[in-house]
């Protein structure tokens, strides 16, 4: 049996991680089934335009194609569009004349006009990819050219043309939250007000894995599988069968390996529908795999909101009320609940782990002839953090008030709690000054003078910054678990969750461990089967640790429940005289006992198992917090920045295996620094093709951009759970930016220079320094 040195709390080794590093890894486009054909897309190669004509005839006559689909091949294999869900009830949104959000939904394949640069056009399948590439360009598409509507501000002007017909001036929904008259009145009363226009530029994620699938049909069942990395399997089951007009027994989801999600693999797209209607209509299997210039342009893109922020003060500093507008560029399509995610994650925290009275907050969606967004790590929370922590640094230079004592004053403590932000989330714990004091130690804040003095002796600027987050954490509010114990000495658990690379085989290994009391090698964890694993919500808003694992301990318990009458019965005794601990249920005083696994074999020989099921349902998210605090300096000779140091103090509840959530972190801050620093898609203002479509053009940072993480843990137990969880995968990303911002905003102000916008190229810092008159 186990000990607790395998338990929750232990920095254990992740169980996946052998397997990964001797090449045993099983990712999409590793899959190889007999008699598989190869698939591609054509895609356009124009941002905006009408289909005159599309000829396949060369194409279907080259050697080796087996099909060339194009929109009219399809319409009556699918019910219509893919889902996007502007409107969800009870969320609900439409525009200030009163008509509905614009559906702005996207078919599989573009069928009279093409709306973005890389929308699927038609599908072509070959039994080899060379021979699919070279069919592929003896496709001829007569694009008649319309104008490109790239930038919010070409989407606004009057004379634009009009991208969707029921989003007139290409707005396609108007949406406010907050108390907008009461938060007007405490503005009309400050003290002071800081205002800042801020970029929140469109990044691409890039997934370490380009998107893959392979689709094939059993004739003689009529069933289809799909598999494919994603972040849910029965989410993505739901979608397609809804799409392709098919029950959703009918359609087996399987998960391989998956490189990345982020949020963006969370839905369904064009390229996995078309997989699945090739097999089905030529009885093979069909694999499709991006190449990464493909990814850059087709995957779901994110971020991408031009904000007007206002923080208003009374004459001590304290705050009266937040105002944020913002236009938001979703792309010419919206999908898979864009509009959901966006108004709830953008809103929920508003105001932030701060004593914020009123918030009033409007957006606008700006309807554009760009690739459509998703999710992607922090959504919304980032960007709100972002806003809210660059006010209070303006806030502070302006009011002359040191940042420290500024946010000091503002936070909330422990007599607050529970406290409801005014954008919805329920504050429940955290240790908000606490946090602050230990980051400020951390980095040696008040020393920082000397090290700019340091700094300027080198001839190099110094800025420091700091930036707090709060993040509602948690979403869709259930999630399930299947726990069974074979009398083989083998634990079994089957998790609606999802994993691409979090560790959850060893999270969740590690919690029935303990649970159970039984080696934490004899549990396997089975996630991402449709078949196997009856539901789940899968993997998305840093959810999986409290909803999954709960429903696994709740499982445990239930399973712990049973065993304990079973294991009375072989005893002799009452089941009130039973007693279980480190994986034996023994009789109270007394020696005797069986194990746990002799009780399942006991069910066994009856014809039975000792298998539970749990569900684990929540009313509230969680709020998982922190502080960053970041050092950088600055050659003004060329612009370009070097990242000192950089420090966390991170809260994000009880952690069961540090060693993942510190990787979890790295990777969340390193997003960030990617947004603040490097990472823009670029357009051609004039074509509206993309300037950023290769790795050699989109700049990702590079281990050698990065400092050495100082990340430290302050864990408030979250009691919602038995875990004590809140989350953690995307909370270091959603502080990273106001960080690294506030500190460059900090070097610039020190030779009279004005803060740049996101992204902070070289480029860009060299001409706010010049135009300064520095250099």
């Amino acid at each position: 049996m186990t000990t607790h040195k395998t338990g929750i709390g232990a920095p254990m080794p992740r169980k996946e991680d052998h397997r990964f590093l001797t090449g045993a890894g099983r990712f999409s486009d590793d899959i190889v089934v007999p008699e598989m054909l190869v698939g591609m897309f054509l895609r356009a190669s124009v941002p905006h335009g009408e289909i005159a004509a599309i000829d396949v005839a060369a194409a279907l006559a080259a050697p080796g194609v087996q099909a060339v689909l194009t929109a009219a091949d399809i319409e009556d294999e699918i019910t219509g569009p893919m889902p996007s869900f502007s409107n969800v009830p009870p969320f609900d949104v439409g525009r200030r004349d009163g008509g509905d959000a614009t559906e702005a939904a996207q078919y599989p394949l573009a069928s009279d006009r093409v709306r973005y640069l890389g929308e699927p056009v038609a599908f072509i399948v070959a039994d080899t990819l060379a021979r699919a590439q070279d069919a592929l360009e003896l496709i001829s598409v007569d694009y008649r050219n319309l104008q490109a509507v790239m930038e919010i501000d070409d989407a606004l002007d009057p004379g634009a043309e009009q991208i969707w017909p029921d989003a007139p001036g290409n707005i396609s929904f108007e949406w406010e939250t907050g108390e907008k008259a009461t938060t007007d009145a405490a503005f009309d009363g400050a003290h002071h007000i800081s205002r800042l226009p801020l970029i929140n530029n469109r990044v691409v994620i890039n997934f370490m894995e380009p998107r893959a699938a392979v689709a094939s049909h059993d004739p003689a069942s009529g069933r289809l599988t799909l598999q494919v990395g994603c972040q849910a399997a029965h989410g993505m089951r739901a979608g397609l069968a809804g799409l392709l007009g098919i029950a959703e027994d009918d359609l087996h989801v399987v998960v391989p390996d998956t490189g990345g999600g982020f949020g963006a693999r969370a839905g369904i797209y064009p390229e996995f529908a078309l997989a699945l209607i090739a097999a089905r209509r030529l009885g093979q299997p069909v694999k499709w795999t991006a190449s990464r210039a493909e990814s850059i342009l087709s995957d779901y893109q994110a971020r991408d909101h031009i904000f007007h922020g206002e923080l208003a003060l009374d004459a001590d500093g304290r705050f009266l009320g937040l105002r944020v507008r913002a236009d938001w560029r979703h792309g010419a399509y919206f999908t898979n609940r864009s509009i959901w995610i966006m108004c709830h994650y953008l809103t929920q925290v508003l105001g932030g782990g701060y004593r914020m009275p009123v918030a009033h907050l409007s957006m606008r969606g700006i309807v554009s002839n760009t690739t459509p967004h998703s999710a992607y790590r922090g959504v919304g929370r980032l960007e709100i953090n972002y806003v809210l922590e660059r006010l209070i640094h303006q806030a502070s230079i302006e009011m002359d008030i040191d940042p420290i004592t500024l946010r000091r004053i503002n936070l909330l403590s422990v007599d607050d709690l529970p406290w409801r932000t005014p954008g919805g989330a329920l504050i429940t714990s955290g240790a908000f000054a606490d946090n602050l004091s230990r980051a400020v130690e951390l980095a040696g804040w008040h020393e920082a003078p000397a090290r700019r003095r340091a700094a300027e002796a080198e001839g190099r600027l110094y800025g420091i910054g700091l930036a707090m987050y709060a993040e509602n954490d948690g979403s869709t509010p259930t999630e399930f678990a299947e726990v069974a114990v074979a009398g083989d000495g083998q634990v079994t658990a089957m998790l609606g969750t999802q994993d691409f690379g979090m560790g959850h085989a060893t999270i969740f290994s590690q919690i029935l461990s303990e649970k159970l009391g039984v080696d934490f090698e004899d549990i396997d964890v089975v996630f991402g089967d449709s078949d196997r694993v009856k539901r789940g919500a899968g993997t998305h808003g840093s959810r999986s640790t409290r909803m999954g694992g709960t429903a696994a301990y709740m499982g445990a318990e239930k399973v712990i429940v049973r065993a304990r009458g079973e294991a009375a019965e072989m005893l002799e005794a009452a089941p009130s005289d039973i007693e279980f601990a480190d994986g034996r249920f023994t009789i109270a005083g007394t020696d005797r006992g069986v194990s746990l696994y002799e009780v399942a074999t006991h069910i066994e020989a009856g014809g039975g198992s000792l298998a539970e099921e749990a569900d684990f349902n929540v009313e509230e998210e969680v709020i998982s917090n922190g502080v960053h605090i970041c050092e950088l300096t600055v050659d003004p000779a060329d612009g370009s920045l070097r990242l000192e140091n950089y420090h966390v103090v991170a809260d994000v509840g009880r952690i069961v295996n540090p060693v993942l959530v510190h990787g979890q972190l790295h990777g969340g801050v390193t997003q960030g620094i990617g947004q603040a620093l490097f990472e823009r898609v670029a357009y051609d203002p004039d074509s509206g093709q993309t300037l950023t479509g290769s790795l050699m053009d989109y700049c990702l940072p590079r281990a050698d951009d990065l400092p050495h993480f100082n990340i430290v843990f302050n864990e408030v137990i979250e009691m919602d759970n038995p875990i004590g969880a809140k989350g953690a995968g995307e909370s270091a990303t959603s502080g990273a930016p106001g960080a690294v911002m506030n500190a460059l905003a900090d070097a610039l102000r020190s030779v009279g220079a004005n803060p740049v916008d996101m992204p902070a190229t070289p480029e860009n810092v060299w001409r706010a320094l010049r135009d300064a008159g520095v250099g």
